[in-house]
């Protein structure tokens, strides 16, 4: 990952940019001790090491990563619930009002059981690590 760093303060400012120098990019993701994409003091704990402050951004990239993954995954669900919207008007005009319920049932209980799957890998995968 790419980093940009806007410190307030001086000191940190340039702490940081030894600590990544070879990660810094003006386009890259803010790194500040007000505001930004990661702030030093709540997303990174304060004091760090430069080992400890690598181990903590590689932390967040995987949350960011892995938080990524679960809304795409969720935005293709979207669309294809948007596709299954058509599909049911279909259904309305071929099935009695029971027969509908059914099938929209174990469709909801699809979602939800690959919601809760997704979820607990994800609460796996944060809270296994340490």
């Amino acid at each position: 990952m790419k980093y940009k760093i806007e410190c307030k303060s001086l000191l940190l400012q340039k702490a940081l940019e030894q600590f990544l120098k070879e990660y810094l990019d003006e386009d890259g993701i803010i790194i500040s001790d007000e505001k930004g994409d990661i702030i030093i003091g709540k997303d990174i704990k304060k004091p760090f090491s430069k080992s400890q402050l690598l181990i903590q951004l590689e932390s967040l990239n995987q949350k960011h990563k892995i938080k990524e993954s679960i809304k795409d995954d969720f935005e293709s669900k979207e669309d294809k619930l948007e596709i299954d919207m058509d599909i049911f008007e279909d259904i309305l005009n071929k099935k009695t009002l029971s027969e509908f319920n059914d099938d929209f049932d174990k469709k909801l209980d699809e979602l939800i059981q690959d919601f809760s799957k997704k979820l607990k890998q994800l609460i796996k995968d944060e809270y296994g690590k340490k």
